[in-house]
């Protein structure tokens, strides 16, 4: 095997430790108890996430969205909820706040009841107010 090919492979098995290594959350509850669901899409559509702890980096939670990223003659993708989210729901009592960075640094947006869409939130993202710019969660218990 040529020594490109070893690099490939190398490269596939990486990506593919990276992807496995991913956390995934749970998916919307039928009663809202705790913490918030972040949703896909506005109006609590598309897929969902019940967060029920602080998320330091979205990307490194697995979501609907695909990030793709290029290094030199390699592309890897990974599907991610970091600047994906477009609506949320707060469970009674708690409260978030959405940072636009992660590491929880960035433009913010505190929560403190539902928001069925982020475009329509203050925000300086390119596609409209905090949608699909959010990409670290702190959340406040009752």
């Amino acid at each position: 095997m040529p020594m490109s090919r070893y690099r490939q492979a190398f490269v596939l098995a990486a990506v593919t430790l990276l992807v496995g290594c991913q956390t995934s959350l749970p998916t919307a509850p039928a009663e809202l108890t705790s913490g918030i669901v972040i949703y896909e899409h506005a109006n609590y559509m598309g897929e969902s996430a019940h967060v029920t702890e602080d998320l330091k980096n979205l990307e490194d939670v697995k979501g609907p969205c695909v990030k793709t990223e290029s290094s030199g003659e390699t592309t890897s993708s990974k599907d991610v909820w970091g600047d994906c989210i477009s609506s949320i729901r707060v469970a009674p009592g708690w409260r978030a706040t959405l940072y636009r960075d992660d590491g929880y640094s960035g433009d913010r947006f505190d929560v403190t009841g539902d928001a069925p869409n982020l475009q329509l939130v203050s925000g300086n993202c390119s596609k409209g107010g905090f949608n699909d710019c959010v990409s670290s969660i702190r959340l406040i218990r009752p």
